[in-house]
C-alpha cells in the first residue's frame, strides 16, 4: 500500500511539472500555417507538409485536411524553417529561410505545379508578413539589433525605450511606462517564464545581451495569457545551440580617464567598468540535443552617495604636538621620555613630562607610526578630510541551456 501511494503521488508531481512547463513554455514558440491549392486554386487534400528547422535539422510533418490546411504549431522560435509540401502527381514545393519569430503566426500558402514528384519548385520565404493573425500590438527586436544597441550596463529592459509609446522612468526603479500604463505594471519574461520581482515588480532576471536570441514587446491589446499587469509585456529569449558550432566574445570597458567632468566638479568623478565575456553553442548528439553557454563578468568601482568627511590628526598632531597635555594632571601608567631627554618613571603627571605639550617621536609606538603613515591622510579641509567613498563590485553570470528532442512529438 505504501509503494502504491508513493508511486501515484510521484506520477502527480510528473504530471504537475509538465503541466507546469507546458505553460511557462507557452511564449516562446511559433506556428505555421496555410492552405495547399493547385494552379486553378483548388484545395489539395492529404498533402504531406514538412516544416524543418534550419539550424537544428529537427523536422515536423502534417498532413493537409479536407480543406487543403495544415498547421504546424510549437515550433522553437526564434529560428528559421524550410517547409516543403508533396503529393503524388505534383511537383514538389519547397519554401526556405522562412523566419519564424517568438509566439509568430506565419502563413505560408503554397500552390502546386503538375508534374513528378522527382521535380522540385524551390522558393524563398518572404523574410516579413504583415500581421494577420493577432489583435496584439508590439515590436520584436533581434540579437543583432539587441547587441549592437549602446546598452548602459548592458540591460535589455533598456530596449522598452526603443519602443513606440514609452515615455522615460519615474518611478526610481528604472522601470518605464508605456502607452499611459503605471510604471510598475510592466511584466517581465525570460522564455516565457515569469521573472518579476513580487514587491516592486522590477525584473529579478537580466540575461548578457549576447545570450539573448529574440526581445519581444507587446504594448496593447494584450492577449488573456498575460492577464495580470496593464502595462507592457517584455518576452526575452535566450539562445539553444544548434548542429553547428558558434559564439561570440565581448569586453567593454569604461574608466575615468574616457569621462568628462561635471562643470562645477574639479576632477571628473572616478568611474572603471569592465564587462566581459562570451558565449558557446553547439551539438552534443547531433539533430537531438544541443547545448548554449553564456558568461559575463562585471568588475566595477564607482561612488557610493556623496562626499564624506572624517575627522584626522593635523600636520602637528602626526608630529606629537598635542597642547592640552601640558595642562594635564594625568599620571603615566609607564615610563615615558620627556621633552628634556628625561626619563620619567611611571607614575608622573604628564604636564611635567610634557610642560609644552610636545611629544616626542621617541614615544611613539612603531606600529601605530606606521599605520598612520601608510593609511590616514592628511587633513583637506580644516581638521576633516572630505571623500567620496567608493563601491567595489564582482558579478559573475553563468546561463546554461540545454535542447533535446525525442522524436517529432516529444522535446524537453
Amino acid at each position: 500500500m505504501r509503494y502504491h501511494m508513493s508511486a501515484r503521488f510521484l506520477g502527480l508531481l510528473l504530471v504537475f511539472a509538465f503541466l507546469s512547463a507546458t505553460l511557462a513554455k507557452a511564449d516562446v514558440y511559433g506556428t505555421i500555417r496555410g492552405v495547399v491549392t493547385d494552379q486553378t486554386g483548388a484545395v489539395i487534400a492529404g498533402a504531406t507538409v514538412t516544416v524543418t528547422n534550419s539550424s537544428t535539422g529537427i523536422a515536423k510533418t502534417t498532413t493537409t485536411a479536407a480543406d487543403g490546411s495544415y498547421e504546424v504549431v510549437q515550433l522553437p522560435a526564434p529560428s528559421t524553417y524550410t517547409v516543403k509540401a508533396e503529393m503524388k502527381g505534383f511537383k514538389a514545393f519547397e519554401a526556405r529561410t522562412l523566419d519564424l519569430g517568438v509566439d509568430k503566426v506565419y502563413v505560408l500558402n503554397v500552390q502546386m505545379e503538375i508534374g513528378q514528384v522527382s521535380q522540385e519548385v524551390t522558393v524563398e520565404a518572404a523574410p516579413n508578413q504583415v500581421e494577420k493573425t493577432s489583435i496584439e500590438l508590439g515590436a520584436t527586436i533581434g540579437a543583432d539589433q539587441i547587441v549592437d544597441m549602446p546598452l548602459n550596463g548592458r540591460n535589455w529592459i533598456q530596449l522598452q525605450q526603443t519602443m513606440p509609446g514609452v515615455v522615460a522612468a519615474s518611478d526610481g526603479r528604472g522601470n518605464y511606462a508605456t502607452n499611459g500604463s503605471q510604471t510598475d505594471q510592466n511584466s517581465f519574461l525570460v522564455n516565457g517564464v515569469d521573472t518579476n520581482d513580487l514587491p516592486l515588480n522590477t525584473p529579478l532576471v537580466v540575461p548578457s545581451p549576447d545570450a539573448i536570441a529574440e526581445f519581444d514587446m507587446v504594448t496593447n491589446t494584450i492577449n488573456p495569457e498575460y492577464g495580470r499587469n496593464s502595462g507592457a509585456i517584455l518576452n526575452a529569449v535566450t539562445k539553444s545551440g544548434s548542429n553547428s558550432f558558434h559564439g561570440s566574445g565581448f569586453e567593454f570597458f569604461r574608466d575615468t580617464g574616457l569621462n568628462t567632468r561635471n562643470f562645477f566638479s574639479p576632477t571628473s568623478t572616478i568611474f572603471h567598468q569592465h564587462q566581459f565575456g562570451g558565449t558557446v553553442g553547439g551539438p552534443i548528439w547531433k539533430d537531438h540535443t544541443f547545448f548554449f553557454f553564456s558568461y559575463q563578468g562585471t568588475r566595477f568601482r564607482q561612488p557610493d552617495g556623496g562626499s564624506q568627511a572624517v575627522s584626522v590628526f593635523t600636520p602637528g598632531e602626526r608630529n606629537g604636538v598635542f597642547p592640552d597635555v601640558a595642562t594635564s594632571s594625568a599620571l603615566s601608567p609607564f615610563p615615558l621620555t620627556g621633552e628634556n631627554g628625561t626619563v620619567f618613571p611611571a607614575g608622573t603627571p604628564y604636564s611635567t613630562i610634557f610642560p609644552t605639550g610636545s611629544i616626542p617621536s621617541v614615544d611613539f609606538n612603531p606600529i601605530s607610526s606606521s599605520l598612520l603613515s601608510k593609511y590616514i591622510p592628511l587633513p583637506n579641509s580644516g581638521t576633516s578630510y572630505d571623500f567620496n567613498p567608493l563601491t567595489v563590485g564582482k558579478v559573475d553570470q553563468y546561463l546554461t541551456r540545454i535542447d533535446h528532442t525525442f522524436g517529432p512529438k516529444d522535446a524537453i
